[in-house]
């Protein structure tokens, strides 16, 4: 079962395997910091819903204090982790974090969600941390949002992966309205470079999947 295989060994770039590496700590560094965060966007469907699309950037919801910034960049800094750029508004969190061999961008909107899941979040050498999560219905929900926004292949691929789970009529029908309506992706053919295993469906496969898929 590739489920055994730990992730480190599963990514076949080495970039990749560093950048999942130093998400992994991040991620530990950013619930020590706000322990009420919760997860969200594609690393969050990668990392707690047994995705196969590799991902680089940590969504989250969360409130930031005034001392936020203090406590995140000391366990950074205590963890040999460098800020490139952090930016703080009144609605989001900005931040780029590097160990000097790889960076990622980490994302906060500042708020409160009520509705949200407890997860596992899948670690790169195979065990797992409990995190607080957007549940697959609310993340397809935001994947489609995202697609119809920006058209990117990543997000219609979420899409289809999270709209083979069971879902509420409801979700049926919005999937339904959204797969009538939509065009082909700006960048279909990235996406061979971040699906790590399995097929690497055709944007044709994918739309027809999810018109089978919902509801009319």
């Amino acid at each position: 079962m590739g489920m055994n295989i730990p992730l480190f060994n599963r990514l076949k770039k080495s970039i990749h395997r560093e950048i999942a590496m130093l998400q992994d700590e991040v991620v530990d560094i950013i619930y020590s910091v706000s322990p009420e965060a919760v997860f969200h966007g594609g690393t969050a469907i990668w990392r707690c819903y047994s995705g196969n699309r590799f991902s680089e950037d940590l969504d989250f919801y969360l409130m930031a204090d005034e001392k936020f910034k203090e406590k995140f960049f000391e366990i950074l800094e205590s963890h040999n982790l460098q800020v490139l750029k952090y930016k703080k508004t009144e609605n989001t969190v900005f931040s780029k974090v590097s160990n000097g061999r790889a960076e990622i961008r980490f994302e906060a909107a500042l708020r409160n969600i009520s509705k949200y899941d407890s997860g596992f979040y899948e670690k790169t050498d195979g065990s797992s941390m409990g995190v607080f999560v957007l549940s697959a219905e609310d993340l397809l929900l935001e994947k489609m949002s995202a697609y119809s926004n920006r058209k990117l292949v990543r997000d219609i691929y979420d899409v289809y992966f999270l709209s083979n789970n069971d879902l509420s009529n409801e979700s049926r029908k919005k999937l339904g309205n959204f797969a009538k309506k939509i065009g082909k992706p700006l960048d279909e053919k990235t996406l061979k470079t971040i699906i790590y295993s399995g097929a690497i469906p055709s944007f044709e496969q994918m739309l027809s999947a999810l018109k089978r898929r919902c509801i009319t």
